[in-house]
C-alpha cells in the first residue's frame, strides 16, 4: 500500500445470505407483481456484506448489512397484505454471529469505534445496523432520505421505523461531479477523504457506491449499493 494513502485496509463483514426471486436479479419481461406473486423460484443464497475501511481519520462503514432481528422478531416487518409481499420477495439467514458487531468484533473492533457510515440505498439489507451506529455520522443522499415521505414506503421497501431512529446523526448530502477517474462521474461526496461516488443506476434503479482512497493511487475498494 502507498504509505500516503489515507486508508490502511478494507473488509467486508457478513450479516448473512438472502435468496431472493430470479426476476429480481436480473430484468426479466415480467412485471414485478406478477413475479412476485406467482414465482415458484428462489435464487441461490447471496452474501449480505458491510464494508469496513479502516481509514487514518477513523473507522468508516459502507452499508449497515442486515438485522438479525428480521429473523428473530415476528414483529420486524409490517403485517398484512404488505408483510406478506415482504415474504415473498426474499429469504433471510442470519446466524448469531452474523450481526454487524459480531463482524467487526473478528477485525478489533466494536460497533462504537466507527467513525462514519454511508449508507448507499435504504432497504433492509443495507439499514439494519444503524441501532448500533449511535456515536457515528450516518452520510445519506438527499434524495434517498426524500424517499421516506413518498407515499407508501414500505410497500416500496422502506422501514421508516427501522431507519429514522432516535438517536442517530443523518448526514444528508448531495453528491457533486467527480473527476476521479477511478470513480463513476455522476457524482460524488468526500468524507473524511474517502470518497464515495454515486452512479446512475443499475437495474433496479439503486444507487451504486464505489469507496476509494481520495488519492491518485485509485480505489482501495468497491461495493455495489443493491
Amino acid at each position: 500500500m502507498n504509505v500516503t494513502d489515507p486508508i490502511r485496509q478494507a473488509s467486508v463483514v457478513s450479516t448473512g445470505q438472502v435468496r431472493i426471486r430470479p426476476d429480481h436479479l436480473a430484468s426479466s419481461w415480467r412485471p414485478m407483481a406478477w413475479w412476485l406473486l406467482a414465482s415458484r423460484h428462489w435464487t441461490g443464497p447471496r452474501p449480505i456484506n458491510a464494508y469496513v475501511i479502516e481509514h487514518r481519520d477513523g473507522l468508516v462503514l459502507f452499508d449497515t448489512g442486515q438485522d438479525r432481528a428480521s429473523v428473530t422478531d415476528p414483529g420486524y416487518f409490517p403485517g398484512g397484505t404488505t408483510g406478506f409481499l415482504y415474504g415473498r420477495l426474499a429469504r433471510f439467514e442470519i446466524g448469531p454471529q452474523q450481526t454487524l458487531s459480531a463482524g467487526l468484533g473478528r477485525l478489533g473492533y466494536a460497533a462504537g469505534d466507527v467513525k462514519t457510515a454511508v449508507v448507499s440505498h435504504l432497504h433492509q439489507d443495507h439499514i439494519g445496523g444503524l441501532a448500533e451506529l449511535g456515536q457515528a455520522d450516518i452520510v445519506v443522499s438527499q434524495a434517498e432520505w426524500n424517499t421516506l415521505s413518498s407515499p407508501l414506503p414500505e410497500i416500496r421497501g422502506l422501514m421508516t421505523r427501522h431507519i429514522d431512529l432516535p438517536g442517530l446523526r443523518w448526514r444528508r448530502i448531495e453528491p457533486e461531479p467527480t473527476d476521479n477517474p477511478g470513480l463513476a462521474r455522476s457524482g460524488h461526496v468526500t468524507t473524511c477523504s474517502v470518497t464515495a461516488a454515486w452512479s446512475c443506476c443499475h437495474a433496479r434503479a439503486h444507487p451504486r457506491l464505489d469507496v476509494a482512497a481520495d488519492t491518485p493511487a485509485g480505489p482501495a475498494a468497491a461495493a455495489d449499493g443493491r
